[in-house]
């Protein structure tokens, strides 16, 4: 899961999306368990209906396959998303990488950044984690659960302003030459008759 660098980049900061995304598995997972642990002890008791009792191996194995099938969906796809999930700032660009292909990121040079902003909540301390909003010229990025927002846009303009200049230029030649006003003779010009 390495980032493939330029010859002169170096990677500034390398982090994760902050932990809190997890907080919806986590909340799931806590569902998942209490509602399977109802079903279960529903199942293993004595005064069940005829019918229940003699399929009771069936329901237990399609609670075992459906809890499995839950936890994977619900709670380990969104851990593993996260844990190969990273965001990195080098001398050059912002990189949000998921997984381990290259399909998976996407990358902002920092020469096309016209201005980052941070969002996070009113009053949050300042280590709070947000949204990092990169506007390009007419549309912007944006970069969610980053940690410590502020400070990683701190270090963006950091690294925006520590970009090498290059000399501007509008592509247009203001050197013209004009030797003389149509239709005038110059002295040089003037035949002699």
């Amino acid at each position: 899961m390495k980032l493939t660098l330029e010859k002169r980049e170096r990677v500034i900061v390398k982090t994760r999306a902050h932990p809190r995304v997890l907080r919806g598995p986590l909340f799931l997972m806590t569902l998942l368990l209490a509602g399977s642990a109802y079903l279960l002890g529903l199942l293993l008791r004595d005064d069940l209906v005829a019918w229940v009792e003699e399929s009771r191996a069936l329901f237990l194995a399609l609670l075992a396959v459906a809890f499995g099938v839950l936890l994977v969906v619900w709670c380990l796809r969104p851990l593993i998303r996260w844990a190969n999930s990273y965001i990195y700032l080098t001398t050059e660009r912002i990189v949000t990488k998921h997984g381990r292909k290259a399909a998976g990121q996407q990358s902002v040079g920092l020469y096309a950044i016209h201005d980052i902003v941070a969002v996070a909540r009113s009053n949050a301390p300042a280590l709070a984690p947000g949204t990092l909003r990169v506007v390009l010229g007419e549309h912007h990025v944006n970069i969610t659960h980053v940690p410590a927002v502020a400070r990683m846009r701190e270090l963006c303009i950091g690294a925006i302003t520590a970009l090498p200049r290059m000399t501007e230029s509008d592509g247009v030649n203001m050197e013209e030459r004009v030797d003389h006003p149509p239709g005038r003779i110059t002295h040089n010009e003037q035949q002699d008759p």
